[in-house]
């Protein structure tokens, strides 16, 4: 963590999140003394966070790639270690705590309340963003938050669920459950 940076540097890893983004996530860790993250794959967003948050950070990520996307954004999965990638990419920080496991197995490991932020950027199918909303939620003590707010099945989920709090749109596709 670098306590006295106010903007995120970007060591420009792999992955699908704009600096915009990457930025608010940043900041957002600041403010947490624990974060849970759901899909790291190679550590673009897990390095925001992991350079903002003073406490741990886990990151939650079987490293196969989503089951639909394979052999689109995902297809490093097919041929590469893409947990060795995510750890040439962060695991030098000291704060890093890494569950290479289903997210809904992760979640058995947490009780309810017990991590400031959740972060879900798993797999992107209706059933499975509900389920990871539905099982994190209850862990989060501050704040629920997620990316691909513009992805159609992501966005209905969110609007249909029943969150007790409604939905900010913090950035063009990050979502976010204030407690």
């Amino acid at each position: 963590m670098e306590p006295n940076l106010t903007h995120y540097i970007d060591p420009e890893i792999e992955g699908c999140l704009a600096y915009e983004e990457l930025d608010w996530l940043f900041r957002k860790a600041k403010e947490m003394e624990s974060i849970v993250e759901i899909g790291s794959w190679m550590g673009k967003s897990s390095h925001a966070l992991l350079s903002g948050c003073p406490g741990m950070v886990f990151c939650v990520d079987h490293f196969m790639g989503n089951p639909t996307e394979r052999h689109k954004v995902h297809k490093r999965a097919l041929t590469e270690d893409v947990h060795a990638l995510f750890m040439q990419n962060v695991g030098h920080f000291k704060n890093l705590k890494v569950l290479k496991m289903d997210s809904l197995v992760a979640a058995t490991q947490f009780s309810n309340k017990s991590v400031d932020m959740v972060f879900i950027d798993g797999d992107h199918e209706e059933d499975q963003v509900r389920a990871d909303i539905e099982t994190w939620y209850p862990k989060t003590r501050k704040l629920l938050c997620g990316h691909d707010l513009y992805d159609d099945r992501v966005n209905k989920v969110i609007r249909e669920i029943d969150l007790p709090y409604r939905y900010h749109n913090e950035t063009w596709t990050i979502w976010s459950v204030y407690l």
